[in-house]
Formats: C-alpha cells, sequence, structure tokens
C-alpha cells in the first residue's frame, strides 16, 4: 500500500524496492537491486533529496554530513545528558544502552526499525518545514504563500488535519513585502503605491470611498507618509534659510540690550535704524561679491564714457582728482534682497539677507524652493516614426547581429567537438596501451603462465591463513573481554548483606536472615503475574496517548526485571 492506504503499490514487496512514506518517494538503486540488504526493513526511511537528485550522485562524505546533521538536529530537539554504547542489544555483555526517549535510543538497535509510541515523539514539529518551495537559476529562491492550507494525514492517526504550515512573522512580511512590489510596479505609470490615495492640495472629485481607504492599515500608512515628505519638505526650505541667515555675522543692532538705550534714558538717533533692520549673512564672500557685479558694470559702462570723452560732451568736473582718464559717478546694480522676521515677533527687527538668489552660498536654497516634492512621470506612449536611415538599414543590422549570434554558438559547437576529439584521442591511446599489453600476454610460454598461477595461488593461501588465524585470535580476544565483563558485573552486583558472611565459596546466616529472605522470594514469585498486567496496562494507556511513558520509565523497568 502507499501512503495514503487507498491506492495500490504494484511494485510493493519487490526486492529492494522501498516504499513511499509521508516524507519521501519511493526508493529502487541499482546498488540494493545487486546487493540485497539483510534488514530490509531498516532501510524505510532511507530516501532523501540526498538520494534522489537527478543528476547528482551522493558520496560517501555528503552522507555522513547528512547524518551528521540529522542527529545534531534531533539532539538539539531531544537533549541527551547520558552516554552509551551503538548497537548495545545485539553486541554480548553489553550493559551501556542509551535511555529511553532521549536523543540517540535509536542507536541502541541498528537490526530492528526504530518505533517509538511515545505521545511527544509523534507531534509535528511544524517549526522545521522548509519554506522554500523551489529554486531556479531565472527566478532564484521561491517560499511558499504563508496562507497556503494543507491537508496532511499524520503519522499516528488516520483523521485529516487542516492547518498553515507556513504561517509566522516573518513569512507574513516577506508576503507584505512582495505584494506592496508588486503594486508600486503597476502603478509606475502614476507615480507608485505612493500616488493611490490623492493628496488635500489635489484638485480632485471627492469620492465617498476615499475617506474609508483613508482609515485602513494602508491608507493610514500612505496617509502617514504623504504628511510626512510634506512636512520635511517644509523643514528642510525652513533650516536652508536658517542656515543662510546665520552662515557669516551679521551687524547686530547696538541697542539690542535695551529699548531706552545703553544709558537707560533714551534712544540714540545714530543706531536707531538697526533696531529695526539687521544686515544677515552679509560676511566677506558677499561684499567681494557684490564688488565683482560692480566692477562688470563699471567695466560695461567706462565704453560709454570713453565714447563722451571722444566726443568732447564731458566738462571737466567730472574727471577725478588722482586720474583724469576716469569719471566720477555711481556704480548700481540691481540684486534680489530676502527679509526674514521671526514669528510671533510682531513688528520686531527684520533681517536682510543681500544677494539672495544671485550669490552661490544661498542659490541652492532657492532652487530647493522651486523644486517641487514629487514628480509626475509622462505616460507611455506609442514610439515615434523611424528615420529613413532606419529604414534602409535596420533590417540590415538586425541580420548583422543575428549573424553574430550564428557565430558565436558556431565557436561553442567547435569548442566542444575539439574538447571531444582530444578526449577520444586519449581513449584510443589508453585503449592501444591495453591492447599491446594483452598481445604480450598472448606471447608468454604457457609453462610461464601456470607457474604464476601456482605462485598466485600459494601467496592466497598463505594470505587466507593468516587471516584465519588472526580471526581466531580476535574471537579468543572478544571471549576474554566478555568473560572479563561478567566476573566484573558478578562481583559489582553481588554483594552480601551485613549478617551473611562469606567463607570460600560459602555463604552462612542465622535463622532470622534466611526467613526475611525467603519471604521476600515468596512475595516477589507472589506479584510477578501482577507487574506483567500493570506493564501491559501502561503500555496500551500510552498507545492511545492517555498517558506519557516517561513517567512510568521505573514500572517498565520493573517489568523487565520480574
Amino acid at each position: 500500500m502507499s501512503v495514503d492506504d487507498r491506492i495500490v503499490d504494484p511494485l510493493d514487496g519487490m526486492e529492494s524496492y522501498i516504499k513511499g512514506n509521508h516524507w519521501a518517494l519511493p526508493y529502487f538503486s541499482n546498488h540494493y537491486h545487486e546487493n540485497p540488504p539483510q534488514h530490509a526493513a531498516m532501510l524505510d526511511h532511507v530516501n532523501c533529496g540526498y538520494l534522489s537528485t537527478p543528476g547528482r550522485p551522493p558520496t560517501l562524505e555528503a552522507l555522513k554530513q547528512h547524518a551528521q546533521s540529522l542527529t545534531y538536529l534531533i539532539s538539539t530537539l531531544s537533549p541527551s545528558m547520558v552516554s552509551g554504547e551503538i548497537d548495545n542489544e545485539n553486541t554480548p555483555y553489553s550493559d551501556n544502552p542509551f535511555p529511553a526517549h532521549e536523543a540517540y535510543d535509536w542507536l541502541n538497535n541498528l537490526q530492528e526499525p526504530y518505533d517509538n509510541i511515545d505521545k511527544a515523539h509523534r507531534q509535528p514539529l511544524n517549526s522545521l518545514v522548509n519554506l522554500v518551495k523551489k529554486a531556479t537559476d531565472s527566478k532564484g529562491i521561491e517560499f511558499h504563500c504563508p496562507m497556503d492550507e494543507l491537508n496532511v494525514q499524520l503519522v499516528e492517526t488516520s483523521n485529516m488535519e487542516s492547518y498553515r504550515p507556513f504561517f509566522n512573522h516573518m513569512t507574513l512580511l516577506m508576503h507584505a513585502n512582495d505584494c506592496l512590489e508588486r503594486l508600486d510596479h503597476e502603478l509606475s505609470a502614476i507615480g507608485g503605491i505612493m500616488s493611490v490615495l490623492p493628496t488635500d492640495e489635489e484638485n480632485v472629485e471627492k469620492h465617498p470611498d476615499i475617506e474609508k481607504a483613508k482609515s485602513t492599515l494602508v491608507g493610514q500608512w500612505l496617509l502617514f507618509t504623504q504628511h510626512l515628505m510634506t512636512r520635511m519638505h517644509e523643514l528642510e526650505i525652513s533650516y536652508a534659510n536658517s542656515l543662510d541667515l546665520l552662515a557669516n555675522e551679521a551687524v547686530v543692532p547696538a541697542q539690542q540690550m535695551s529699548a531706552y538705550g545703553p544709558d537707560a534714558r533714551s534712544g540714540r538717533e545714530v543706531v536707531f535704524p538697526q533696531d529695526r533692520w539687521v544686515l544677515a549673512n552679509a560676511g566677506d564672500d558677499v561684499f567681494t561679491y557684490i564688488h565683482q557685479v560692480l566692477d562688470k558694470r563699471e567695466a560695461y559702462s567706462k565704453r560709454y564714457d570713453d565714447e563722451h570723452i571722444k566726443q568732447n560732451v564731458v566738462g571737466d568736473t567730472l574727471f577725478s582728482e588722482d586720474n583724469s582718464e576716469k569719471l566720477r559717478g555711481l556704480v548700481s546694480v540691481d540684486l534680489s534682497t530676502r527679509f526674514y522676521r521671526l514669528k510671533g515677533s510682531g513688528h520686531g527687527p527684520i533681517f536682510v539677507l543681500p544677494g539672495f538668489s544671485d550669490r552661490p552660498g544661498t542659490a541652492h536654497t532657492r532652487d530647493l524652493e522651486e523644486q517641487p516634492i514629487a514628480m509626475t512621470l509622462p505616460t507611455p506612449s506609442l514610439p515615434t516614426a523611424v528615420t529613413a536611415y532606419e529604414k534602409r538599414y535596420g533590417n540590415l543590422h538586425a541580420e548583422v547581429d543575428e549573424k553574430i549570434m550564428d557565430n558565436n554558438k558556431l565557436q561553442m559547437e567547435v569548442t566542444n567537438l575539439r574538447d571531444s576529439v582530444t578526449a577520444q584521442a586519449d581513449e584510443l591511446a589508453r585503449v592501444k596501451l591495453l591492447n599491446l599489453k594483452y598481445e604480450e600476454n598472448q606471447g608468454v610460454d604457457a609453462a610461464q603462465l601456470g607457474q604464476k598461477m601456482q605462485t598466485t595461488e600459494t601467496d592466497r593461501n598463505e594470505w587466507k591463513n593468516k587471516y584465519e588465524a588472526n580471526l581466531a585470535e580476535l574471537a579468543k580476544a572478544q571471549s576474554e573481554l566478555a568473560a572479563y565483563k561478567k566476573v566484573t558485573r558478578e562481583n559489582n552486583s553481588l554483594q552480601p548483606f551485613p549478617d551473611v558472611t562469606k567463607e570460600g565459596n560459602q555463604y552462612k546466616m542465622n535463622k532470622s536472615m534466611y526467613r526475611l529472605l525467603q519471604g521476600r522470594a515468596t512475595v516477589v514469585e507472589e506479584i510477578k503475574p501482577e507487574v506483567q498486567r500493570v506493564r501491559s496496562i501502561i503500555l496500551m494507556l500510552a498507545e492511545e496517548g492517555r498517558i506519557d511513558l516517561g513517567d512510568f520509565s521505573w514500572m517498565l523497568r520493573l517489568g523487565d526485571i520480574a
């Protein structure tokens, strides 16, 4: 029968064929077909990915690594504090078994399949379920959906139990991330998932479901992100303005400490305007920049002055005293200036920032203010018409690309053929060498060949005798070791009572001790049937899952002694 006990397996019962179970497919290999195992039932759970991967046969190292990993996994789930001897049930005079229901109790007998009716051993371990569904070179790792419901028939029962083995916080977050990424890709033409909900500034028609959408988790998330982005943009502009305002030294008003002047009586007329106007961020860079602009303006106006001088339309009083080639006058330029005032200060001092959008130090803030918070992507459209050159030579380019690909394929085939020819040449040389050796051996005289065969037979018999002698010596050593263990165990176990004395090979005791021991023996013989009955009842209740077998291990050991 197969795993579900409803479909008949036609190959069940065939020699070296291992039927499937709840966790693996059927297994049939060339090794066990040619070498049938002595204990075939021990291989009922041998199949796994290490033995069933197409084109990747396992190595002995890989099998040992797999067994070591499984052993370590079992030890983490069921720790063991006591050591034991492997296959101790099949080893004579071995008295060091692994404790029952612990990590390595399955190593006590390697000739019978392991079975445990303990309730804890038959509970499904959902946390060990592999979350990876499949792995491909094109799509990478693909995980199971956490919402998948699987109908799994448990090992110890026949009823169906529906549950979600892939349901946990990590898989739910991964699933939600995949859904959000897909939505962001589908809505990329309108700005991604962040543009699903319209902002308060957008002029759109109010829909009754918009408020409901904003009350959902995703709606609140998007709404919070929109408000956060808007607020951050405003704070960035305010922060940039503050940096521009406090970047360099400022001309502080002389009467800033008192409204009545330094003498606490009246304001001074010379510095009184500084109570209203504060020149901020007006350091050497601004001073140099404005002078550079004025120099350019003065150089530009000098051409007109020279033309006027040539035409003798300039009076002598306009010439400067130190330099007769320059005319006196004013040079002016128009620069944008920004004014600041603290919020809530009323008609307090005004901070003046000269050359705000013209000088390099503060131009970035002006660009930041003019830059929008979000950019709208254009809707995809059809490509423009092709040019005459593309019409004429477009097919030629496609043919050239196709020829290049064909050339690459042919080069790969040539390389493969060269490798194949090299391998065949090596194989031909090896066959020629074997043929040469065979022809040389065919020319040897029959007597020499017989002598070689006789010498080989003599050597084989000699090594066989040595092997049998060593085998007999090993058996003798094992028997001596077993006898020594037996004597040691008897000496350790047979300790006389305090009222019993040993004289030679005989023990002597008084009548009261004899009556006591005889009474104990009689009681033990009388309760042996009851102990066996109680032991069978405990095993039956443990199989039904009504009790934990580990709580009555002392009774099982007492039943084994009885």
